[in-house]
């Protein structure tokens, strides 16, 4: 071998230490660079960001398009589809016939709708209701599962022991407007934005008209009406002793009771019932069974769709629920001789009674679904760690209602 070849065999060797030196300490310096730009010192809000986009979850399998499942355990008073159409909805149906904004979920009432219970993320539970006697409550649960309890009726109404559920339930599903989901018999919407404004904690509602509101039907109706007061009733022995103040009324001025609880009778579905209230009476009276927060029904909804005033008496701070001067609040007079006064002051003046109607100009009444809630709410991110529980559903429950009124009979 030739001199030449020799040194220039000495020179690559020689350069190949360095290069490979340097070769590694570019790479250790790029692997650092990229951890500390990858650090949440530098890089949080780009982590979080990432987080959220895949629905709270480290896998991208959870994102948040992906299908939540919802297992209606037992029935709603016997109707096993809870007034949903169909057995089993999934996200087109809750998106067309509920409008759901978040509609990517399943609602079903099937057990087997999948291979096991445990791997619903939600599970509701009709409390006012028994459990099925062959399976009350599921056999494996997962600690990813949500329970839910549901219920539309008061305390008084739920059948079985809610002390035997401690700790039982995840979410609430109720009336209350400190339910996880609040579900309410109706909603009062904004004509204008569309907006839901109640039930609410704290709705913004406008003001009432300062001159007198002019509606031509209202005084039309007024004119013909004959009739002080109606009832539509059924229960007649209540916790709240409804019964009682309709009983303390009819020493003022008549009261007609339709239903087994009076001398009326007129049957449920004809249209002449509600039809007759436009024309023949001035007020409705809209009384609850109970004296519960938040707790009113849809016959408060369904007179509110009248040309009526509807006379309210329960628990509920109606000023969360209803506009302002759209109802007459019994527990708003310190005695029914007070209230009876009112109520004829009110009858006898078409103007005062017109101005009842002003909220029609703004509002219009609507409803949804408490599913489209508990859809949005499975998808929240995170919601597969949350720990929540009420370990006392008896006393966040019960607690509630009272049994006296500040109406002094």
């Amino acid at each position: 071998m030739s001199m030449a070849v020799r040194s220039a065999r000495f020179v690559v060797s020689g350069w190949r230490g360095p290069l490979l030196l340097l070769f590694l300490v570019l790479v250790v310096t790029l692997v650092i660079l990229h951890r500390v730009i990858q650090s949440p010192l530098l890089n949080q809000y780009e982590i979080l960001h990432k987080h959220l986009e895949r629905g709270g979850s480290s896998s991208s399998s959870s994102s948040i398009s992906s299908t939540r499942s919802i297992l209606l355990w037992n029935d709603f008073f016997g109707d096993p589809r809870w007034k949903l159409s169909w057995d089993t909805l999934g996200p087109q149906e809750l998106r067309e016939e509920l409008h759901c904004p978040v509609y990517q979920c399943e609602v079903t009432n099937q057990h087997d709708f999948l291979p096991a219970v445990e791997l619903y993320d939600a599970v509701v539970f009709h409390a006012a209701q028994m459990f099925p006697l062959l399976e009350q409550v599921p056999a494996r649960r997962s600690p990813k599962q949500m329970y839910i309890f549901a219920l539309m009726e008061p305390p008084g109404e739920t059948k079985h022991r809610l002390d035997d559920e401690q700790g039982f339930y995840n979410l609430t599903m109720t009336y209350r407007l400190d339910s996880d989901v609040v579900w309410p018999y109706g909603q009062i919407v904004d004509i204008e934005t569309g907006a839901v404004v109640a039930p609410n904690s704290n709705p913004s509602w406008r003001k009432p008209p300062v001159v007198a509101y002019n509606d031509t039907e209202i005084y039309d109706l007024w004119a013909g009406k004959s009739k002080m007061a109606a009832w539509f009733v059924s229960h007649c022995k209540t916790l709240s002793q409804r019964e009682v103040l309709a009983e303390r009324l009819q020493t003022y001025f008549q009261v007609d009771i339709y239903g087994k609880c009076g001398t009326l009778s007129c049957a449920r579905g004809d249209p002449y019932c509600d039809e007759m209230l436009d024309t023949d009476y001035l007020f409705y009276l809209a009384f609850e069974n109970s004296l519960c927060d938040d707790y009113v029904t849809e016959k408060l909804f369904d007179a509110l769709r009248r040309n009526v005033i509807p006379v309210v008496f329960g628990g509920a701070d109606y000023s969360r629920i209803l506009p302002p001067h759209s109802y007459i609040d019994a527990n708003r007079f310190e005695t029914v001789s007070d209230l009876a006064l009112y109520l004829d002051f009110v009858g006898g003046d078409a103007t005062e009674y017109a101005s009842y109607f002003w909220w029609r100009r703004h509002y219009r009444l609507g409803n949804s679904s408490p599913f489209c809630d508990l859809c949005a709410r499975l998808h929240e991110p995170g919601f597969r760690h949350k720990s929540q529980s009420y370990n006392d559903i008896q006393s966040w429950w019960f607690n509630s209602c009272h049994l006296e009124s500040h109406l002094k009979w």
